[in-house]
């Protein structure tokens, strides 16, 4: 992998998080058309020394409105939601014995998301970050309860640092 040049990566992320899509995807709550973040080219090594790009969606100033938060969401805040519909969707398709959709591209963008609060985004995060993308590629290469049980284990895990309060409708995922 390579890492950007800061130019570039703004460019990059102005382009992609800029677009919004009807079909982009939504809380299950609202209506509206909302950012559909493109995944980063797979090249691009997203790591916590990546610049967040101010005035994005999401960024401060930017928050991302719904009905389900009309005060707006951090980009790292919507992102995980999306995560939740990813999750549920990939565990549908496996009990469904369908192809399992491709995670880590667009769940890689979170160790480069502006979070609700500036100095939530450290090294403790992003050490967190890198164990959930590696929970979220072993479920990619083997697509087993455990191992999607392995996600929901890093995001409780992650969550029990900072952000509680989502823990007990996170465990609530545990494919059973």
């Amino acid at each position: 992998m390579r890492t950007l040049a800061l130019p570039f990566v703004i460019s990059l992320l102005l382009v992609a998080c800029g677009e919004q899509t009807a079909a982009a995807k939504a809380p299950a709550d609202t209506q509206q058309t909302l950012p559909d973040f493109a995944p980063l080219p797979a090249d691009v090594e997203v790591t916590l020394a990546t610049p967040l790009v101010p005035g994005v969606p999401g960024s401060p100033g930017h928050l991302i409105k719904s009905s389900r938060n009309p005060n707006g969401d951090s980009e790292l805040a919507y992102l995980m939601r999306l995560f939740v519909d990813d999750l549920r969707d990939a565990r549908v398709k496996v009990d469904a014995g369908e192809p399992l959709p491709k995670l880590y591209d667009r769940h890689r963008r979170m160790r480069a998301a502006w979070p609700s609060k500036a100095d939530q985004r450290n090294e403790r995060f992003d050490t967190m970050a890198v164990g959930y993308l590696g929970a979220v590629r072993a479920f990619e290469a083997d697509a087993t309860p455990a191992n999607y049980n392995n996600i929901i284990t890093a995001c409780i895990a992650c969550h029990s640092g900072a952000c509680g309060g989502p823990i007990e409708f996170i465990d609530s995922m545990k494919w059973q």
